[in-house]
């Protein structure tokens, strides 16, 4: 639970794991796991406007349990980024049957690391701060560099 708080304020404050897979692998995954032809995915893009919501719609959703934390998702991406395409493509595929729809979406999203929070990393820290009673300027010499890795 800890490390999945780490991991969370290092999303939170912009710090993404490297992009495992390129988007166009992605979508050519996702047609094929869906059973419908690239022309209708790129349709289906094309009018949604967003990938990870795209992905997120036209998959079957959860298939298969996972108790997979937070950390262990990032570790699996970290992971996925050293191995080679077929292992990947089986990867993401058996990883998309783990998850629902809004699973699917930001689990998508950390894969393109194309998130936003809409929260600005100063505000974050902010309540941060409110919540563990320290100093802004000592957490956001905490946050500085790569200390999650």
């Amino acid at each position: 639970a800890n490390q999945d708080i780490l991991w969370t304020l290092a999303l939170f404050t912009g710090k993404r794991p490297k992009r495992p897979v390129k988007t166009p692998l992605l979508r050519q995954w996702c047609a094929e796991e869906a059973g419908i032809p690239q022309w209708l995915f790129e349709e289906c893009y094309y009018v949604v406007g967003d990938l990870a919501e795209t992905i997120a719609l036209l998959l079957p959703g959860k298939q298969q349990e996972s108790d997979y934390t937070l950390t262990d998702w990032v570790h699996f991406m970290q992971w996925l980024v050293h191995q080679k395409e077929e292992v990947k493509v089986n990867s993401v595929k058996a990883a998309w049957r783990c998850f629902d729809y809004q699973e699917l979406f930001v689990f998508t999203k950390l894969m393109t690391g194309g998130y936003r929070i809409g929260v600005s990393q100063r505000l974050m820290v902010r309540a941060l701060s409110h919540v563990t009673q320290l100093p802004t300027t000592e957490l956001m010499h905490q946050l500085i560099g790569q200390w999650w890795q």
